[in-house]
């Protein structure tokens, strides 16, 4: 290896881009809802909730990683459990998205959490990417789909703040092509 010129500093540069989420795609539960107060477009850690014919609405929705989040709830007479929740999204590549039941069962099994625990989950799978030569090998097809996975982590305050370095590390827990 060869350093071909000297490192430079850049400041004020972009590092991140979130396109924005939709805010239509919000959808309040509870028999005492009447729509939501969520902007058309909803900029990346944004909220908002349901808004209810009486009463303030339990939850909220959050604009993360492109993707509406979480849960707002009008409940009327029904009852609400409320609790803190780790939410996130992790880069993958597999030749398809794996049923959500599936991916929760991974999730819980990876987290070392009941899998009552695993809430939102959720896979898209995106555009084809190429694997390298021994992956290409062991999964009998050049190419993967570059998937988007992630969930929700249900716990009290003290259980969702515990989970959140297992859930830092779970990028480093990967498993190569063809190991099961």
């Amino acid at each position: 290896i060869e350093q071909v010129h000297a490192p430079v500093h850049m400041p004020d540069q972009v590092v991140d881009f979130h396109r924005a989420c939709r805010g239509d795609s919000a959808r309040p539960l509870g028999n005492n809802s009447m729509g939501t107060n969520c902007p058309a477009t909803m900029k990346e850690r944004s909220t908002c909730a349901a808004q209810c014919n009486s009463g303030v609405a339990n939850g909220t929705f959050l604009c993360l990683e492109s993707k509406v989040r979480l849960t707002s709830v009008c409940p009327g007479n029904d009852s609400v459990i409320m609790g803190d929740k780790v939410l996130f999204t992790l880069a993958a590549v597999a030749s398809k998205c794996p049923s959500l039941e599936q991916l929760r069962t991974i999730l819980a099994s990876a987290l070392e959490v009941d899998k009552d625990a695993v809430d939102g989950v959720f896979c898209e799978a995106g555009e084809d990417v190429p694997l390298s030569a021994e992956d290409a090998r062991l999964a009998g097809h050049p190419t993967a789909k570059a998937c988007r996975i992630g969930a929700d982590l249900s716990g009290d305050a003290a259980g969702a703040q515990a989970m959140l370095p297992r859930v830092a590390q779970l990028p480093e827990s990967t498993t190569p092509v063809g190991n099961r």
